[in-house]
């Protein structure tokens, strides 16, 4: 009789997927994105990672004040000036009508149903002020079909479309979408000079031949 309460590994499911991939290098390809990102964000200046993981965007963030979540602290430690906050994001204590920005990166097609997502997305309403940003990316199923399911985490098929349809259930307002912005995954090492990170980010075109992931914009309204 099979053990019902196994749950699938998650720590040796990453350790196998990044074997070769250093994590300085992850670190420095990450703080370029978030460099992008904020700066395409106005600059926010209370940040909240919910799906925080090691840390790579939070950490690069130049936010004054940096909150980190997660179900489980993947890290031995956490440099001074970031808030971390582990266990259910349901449970946690995180403020309320507080932050400018919350970044999800990579994390919605891991929940098991759209009911999760939209309870999730409610849930992060709740910590963004009136105005403040909800940034989602993402891998786009409709342009990596072939490649989604070879990630053993991978449960729901999402597309930039799904997204915005689960925005507006969530009472968020819709403000922009890039349905084709990073390479599915850094495992492909794609992103291997700094260099290489600056001009792709720089050239959208390079999106359109490789992009695999969607950036979405989403804020909360007044109402």
């Amino acid at each position: 009789m099979s053990n019902s309460s196994q749950k699938l590994d998650l720590g040796k499911v990453y350790q196998f997927r990044f074997a070769g991939l250093r994590q300085d290098k992850k670190d420095t390809t990450w703080a370029i994105i978030t460099r992008w990102i904020e700066s395409r964000l106005d600059h926010p200046k209370r940040v909240l990672d919910p799906a925080a993981g090691r840390g790579e965007f939070i950490i690069a963030s130049r936010a004054p004040e940096r909150w980190a979540c997660d179900l489980s602290d993947q890290r031995t430690s956490w440099p001074t000036g970031v808030t971390t906050r582990f266990g259910d994001i349901y449970k946690v204590d995180l403020p309320e009508e507080h932050f400018d920005l919350i970044f999800v990166s990579n994390f919605l097609e891991h929940l098991a149903t759209p009911d999760e997502i939209y309870q999730y997305l409610v849930q992060l309403r709740k910590s963004l002020k009136v105005g403040g940003m909800l940034a989602i990316m993402g891998p786009n199923f409709r342009y990596c079909a072939n490649e989604y399911y070879d990630f053993a985490d991978h449960l729901l098929p999402l597309t930039h479309r799904t997204i915005e349809e689960h925005l507006a259930a969530a009472d968020l307002r819709h403000d922009s979408t890039i349905s084709r912005f990073l390479p599915l995954s850094f495992r492909s090492q794609r992103f291997s000079s700094p260099w290489l990170v600056k001009l792709y980010l720089a050239v959208p075109i390079f999106w359109r031949l490789f992009g695999k992931q969607f950036f979405i914009v989403a804020s909360r309204p007044a109402n």
